[in-house]
């Protein structure tokens, strides 16, 4: 197969006699004409990059929730391990870079906010489609999705949802492993298993996500306050019932049973001592042979 390399200019013609260089095969010239400020205010740039980094992620993150639900439904949940661990360090990238606009000062983001008009970050196809990927299907949710893209689901958002989410493989999976209730994973004898760990992994990047979000509502209270209604016309209000979203409830609702699931092994395991048959009980006072 011949390599086809792009040109500075965004011409792809085919240069059979030339590899692709390091520009040339990552895009850069395109990319980084993409970064296109409608003000002259210099924080505007970095504003503009964290935002198109975090979708790349985003893509990344897609990639691999898809492949993960693959992996799930072949029960090969070591590799599912393997996969989630890079699920969950991109999350932490995510979450460092969404930080790094705390150092966006208050000012300098109002300079250039009035011409975001109703840009806003509500609108981010990729991460709706995260969302219902993941598991975030309840009907409260895809109708507060409809209401911001207009009344319909955006199609890659409505594609999401003729697939199995993750949550729902996952659930095959256990059920597959023999799992008769959440509860019965944390036990003694399901401790160190694959599905124990996968698992604990899913749990790591659903709590990733709520540390996004909390970031996220303390990130607009620093820069904008918690008066001021968000470009796309939400409040804080709205964002932060986000912070009741989890993508595997059965898993946090899970740790609320296990003190009766532990307490109902135990006793399982150690029986109450019966008495001795055979041999009539001795009274007090009773010195009969």
């Amino acid at each position: 197969m011949k390599v086809t390399a792009a040109r500075p200019d965004g011409d792809h013609a085919a240069r059979a006699d030339r590899p692709p260089t390091y520009d040339h095969y990552l895009r850069l010239p395109e990319l980084l004409r993409l970064q296109q400020p409608v003000s002259d205010e210099p924080d505007e740039l970095h504003f503009i990059v964290v935002h198109q980094a975090m979708e790349l992620w985003f893509r990344l993150l897609l990639h691999d929730l898809r492949a993960l639900v693959g992996l799930l439904d072949d029960s090969r949940l070591t590799d599912c391990c393997t996969r989630l661990r890079r699920i969950n360090d991109t999350m932490g990238v995510l979450l460092t870079q969404l930080r790094s606009l705390r150092a966006l000062p208050p000012a300098g983001f109002h300079a250039f906010r009035g011409r975001l008009a109703g840009a806003s970050g509500l609108q981010s196809a990729q991460f709706r489609e995260l969302e219902v990927t993941s598991g975030l299907r309840h009907e409260a949710y895809l109708r507060t999705v409809r209401a911001v893209h207009g009344g319909a689901l955006p199609a890659p958002v409505a594609a999401a949802l003729r697939h199995r989410s993750v949550a729902e493989a996952h659930q095959d999976a256990a059920r597959r492993e023999g799992l008769t209730g959440w509860p019965e994973l944390y036990l003694p004898q399901r401790a160190g298993s694959p599905l124990y760990l996968l698992s604990e992994l899913l749990l790591d990047y659903d709590e990733s996500w709520l540390r996004w979000r909390t970031e996220h509502v303390a990130l607009v209270r620093r820069v904008i306050g918690g008066a001021t209604r968000g470009t796309g016309g939400t409040s804080i209000t709205y964002l932060e019932r986000t912070l009741g979203h989890r993508f595997f409830p059965y898993l946090w609702e899970s740790r609320d049973h296990l003190p009766g699931a532990v307490q109902d092994a135990h006793r399982a395991d150690h029986p109450p001592l019966e008495p001795p048959t055979g041999c009539p009980a001795r009274h007090e006072g009773d010195n009969r042979a």
